[in-house]
């Protein structure tokens, strides 16, 4: 198999297994592929496009394009500190533009994360409401039986 694919493989499985995704379909869907289509890559049915490595990264940000594409490097990017060329002190402007951008990183990846967890929120509460109005529902039922039954 292709090492390009085993990669592709490695990342899903670590989006899955860490909670960033739940599924291929999901992951599939915010790339705006076909399922189908994500699953002939990952079976190595169909080749793998420059294309759709960009998309993926660009899903899971901090997914390095060039460990996908190359194998190179680590699977993420770490956060480095740019070190000054030379002895050169860098300026107030270079350091703050360095911190938005990392701030700006960590904030894309930060709702990549609790995007998912804010929908199965949502989705826990929901349920609760409905288990709620039904319980309610018993014990009305309930306490007109006990009115309804004969008293001894």
């Amino acid at each position: 198999m292709d090492k390009r694919v085993e990669r592709i493989r490695e990342a899903l499985e670590w989006l899955k297994t860490n909670g960033v995704f739940r599924s291929n379909r999901e992951i599939a869907e915010k790339m705006g592929y076909n399922p189908s289509m994500l699953s002939q890559v990952i079976t190595g049915k169909s080749a793998v496009s420059q294309r759709f490595v960009k998309t993926l990264c660009a899903v899971a940000p901090g997914l390095r394009q060039d460990w996908v594409w190359n194998g190179n490097g680590d699977m993420f990017m770490t956060q480095i500190v740019p070190e000054p060329v030379s002895g050169e002190v860098p300026t107030d402007f270079e350091r703050l533009t360095f911190i938005m951008e990392q701030m700006a990183q960590l904030v894309k990846s930060f709702s990549i994360v609790v995007g998912p967890l804010d929908n199965k929120l949502k989705a826990l509460e929901k349920t609760v409401k409905e288990q709620d109005k039904k319980i309610k529902q018993l014990e009305k039922e309930l306490q007109q039986m006990k009115k309804a039954a004969p008293s001894k």
